[in-house]
């Protein structure tokens, strides 16, 4: 399996799994574009760790709730590495607000569908012409079991991961016959990023509901990630591939 000449853009790059996504895709042979919208140190770090690797990559600040700053960014990315072949919709924020829908703002619902969803569109449409002039595009978004399954004070974060099923989907049907693909992956808990934002009472907590008694590690989410970026997958869209080590499964 190789992604050999391909470029990759991966949002929520600077840090947590969307750093983990980008290594590997690298290790596949991708050229990788980091997106990050606060901290620049932490997402050149790396693009350090991905040229060491030999693959070209650069950091580029979007702002996923702006169409502009969207705009502008994918050119950036198209001027310095070439047109995006792979989209990673990996940014996510909301997911340690544990707020009940009576005490949510809108402000900050408004914050969770800018950057979980709207984002996410704003970079489909943006990348989508290019992809279906080549011929040839691989979208994959990041979903979650909160959308699948609900979570108590996540009505923001899991309405969001709902919504990008369905995005998934029509953009599936979209593509098909450009031979673009889309599909989306259903994390469950991982170690990494906003997991350890949650105290460590209630992580221990679900982890008991996970039919394997334990978290995931990055790589096992990234590597299914690099198989729908690759050729390998030509056949695959429209899927919502549930990544949790069987946390929606009954269990005892």
């Amino acid at each position: 399996m190789t992604l050999e000449g391909k470029v990759a853009l991966v949002t929520g790059g600077s840090g947590g799994l969307g750093r983990v996504h980008g290594l590997v895709l690298a290790e596949h042979g991708a050229d990788v574009a980091l997106v990050y919208n606060r901290s620049e140190a932490k997402a050149l770090e790396v693009v350090k760790e991905v040229e060491e690797k030999g693959r070209k990559a650069m950091a580029v600040k979007i702002d996923l709730s702006d169409e502009t700053s969207v705009q502008q960014g994918v050119e950036r990315v198209h001027g310095e590495l070439g047109p995006v072949d792979i989209l990673v919709n990996n940014a996510a924020q909301g997911i340690v607000r544990a707020i009940t829908i009576t005490d949510m703002t809108k402000e900050d619902w408004d914050a969770d569908i800018g950057v979980n969803l709207t984002g996410p569109f704003l970079l489909i449409k943006t990348v989508f012409p290019d992809m279906a002039q080549k011929g040839w595009g691989r979208i994959i978004n990041v979903s979650s079991v909160t959308g699948t399954m609900g979570g108590f004070g996540q009505c923001s974060y899991a309405a969001t991961k709902a919504g990008l099923i369905g995005l998934t989907k029509t953009v599936a049907l979209e593509g098909a016959r450009k031979n673009i693909t889309c599909n989306a992956v259903v994390l469950g808990v991982f170690d990494a990023g906003s997991f350890y934002e949650v105290a460590e009472p209630f992580r221990e907590r679900i982890i008991k509901r996970v039919a394997m008694r334990r978290s995931g590690d990055p790589r096992e989410l990234s590597e299914v990630i690099a198989f729908l970026a690759s050729e390998e997958s030509s056949f695959v869209t429209g899927e919502a591939i549930e990544v949790s080590g069987g946390i929606s499964l009954f269990t005892f």
